[in-house]
């Protein structure tokens, strides 16, 4: 299985952001240490938020690639995680 990357997308007051965190958070104990999580806040790094063409938070990006914007379900948040740790 592949290590996987994961950009969270975040600032602060957003309401939907600490569901988000609290669903990485479960699936980076169950995956021990494959899921790598990183908290971009985009009122620090607007860059990065602005070349993935993030218009809301939360968003979430896997491996380099916006896959939400808003609230994933944790069933699809978690089949997106599953899908870039199959072998290639």
């Amino acid at each position: 299985m592949e290590d996987v990357y994961v950009e969270e997308f975040m600032s602060q007051g957003c309401v939907g952001c600490p569901a988000v965190k609290a669903m990485l958070e479960e699936f980076a104990n169950e995956f021990q240490g494959r899921l790598i999580v990183e908290e971009v806040d985009i009122a620090v790094d607007a860059v990065r938020a602005a070349q993935y063409g993030i218009m809301t938070v939360p968003a979430v990006a896997i491996n380099g690639t916006l896959k939400f914007m808003g609230i994933p379900s944790r069933t699809d948040l978690r089949n997106a995680i599953l899908e870039e740790m199959k072998e290639p």
